[in-house]
């Protein structure tokens, strides 16, 4: 709640960075049904917006609160979003194998819990794999090392 939006106006939406975001569901149904709806949002440009409403409405690992009817109630309060469109993709899972794949991926590089961060240089070397919550300071650090070359 508060490194993202630090990270962000620092280095994302400055340029200096690039972030992908890959799903990493570790955590049985909630995790997974999520990880579809966020495609889905993403679909229609407002990941992110719904990423947020995710974590303001976060609820006990796997009790239910990401049920299909939550899903599309959270859509319906993101601005700009086309529901219909939206709820069509959820139902049909439309990206299933997006969000296994990148399951997959995450297991297969033996990353072990979420979330995960990869610090690498634009070529892909001098990688720093960092498991678990950090703190704005300590990632700092370590990128404007990979952005100087130091």
């Amino acid at each position: 709640k508060q490194t993202e939006p630090l990270l962000n106006s620092t280095y994302f939406q400055t340029g200096k960075v690039n972030f992908v975001f890959k799903d990493f569901v570790t955590h049985g149904g909630d995790s997974f049904n999520a990880a579809l709806a966020s495609q889905c949002a993403n679909e229609q440009g407002k990941f992110w917006n719904y990423y947020h409403k995710l974590y303001l409405n976060q609820g006990e690992e796997n009790s239910g609160w990401v049920s299909v009817e939550n899903l599309k109630k959270f859509a319906t309060q993101i601005p700009g979003i086309d529901k219909q469109k939206f709820n069509s993709c959820l139902d049909n899972q439309k990206y299933k194998s997006l969000v296994e794949s990148d399951t997959q991926f995450a297991f297969g590089s033996g990353y072990q819990g979420t979330p995960t961060l990869i610090i690498q240089n634009s070529d892909g070397t001098n990688k720093e794999i960092l498991v678990g919550a950090y703190p704005f300071p300590a990632l700092q650090v370590i990128i404007d090392k990979k952005l100087t070359g130091s």
